[in-house]
């Protein structure tokens, strides 16, 4: 999946909208001019949808990584120090631990 390029859109729609000029200029009424702006209100809408989309997302990934940041820093980096000073090596939970600490800090 790729992103929609702005560039790209405003060159097909800059294209659409001389081929509606020329077409208006020779005054030949054409189905043409009105697939042309049947296609132009489309590209326009769609853009618009793709950009609030982009936005949206944006806010989203922005959220996860606070989130993730303060689960990861805050609580579990916490809890996991906190829990290697209270089980003793020797115990079968510690090889847990050891476990739980190393995917903490891998990520």
């Amino acid at each position: 999946m790729q992103a929609i390029s702005k560039k790209r859109h405003e060159r097909l729609r800059d294209a659409l909208l001389q081929m509606k000029g020329l077409l208006s200029d020779g005054q030949k009424e054409c189905s043409c001019l009105q697939q042309a702006e049947d296609y132009n209100r489309e590209l326009e809408t769609m853009y618009r949808n793709y950009d609030c989309l982009l936005k949206e997302l944006s806010r989203q990934i922005t959220a996860y990584e606070i989130l993730y940041n303060e689960v990861k820093v805050r609580f579990l980096g916490k809890k996991l120090k906190e829990l290697k000073k209270e089980i003793q090596t020797e115990k079968p939970a510690f090889v847990t631990l050891q476990a739980s600490i190393k995917l903490a800090y891998e990520t």
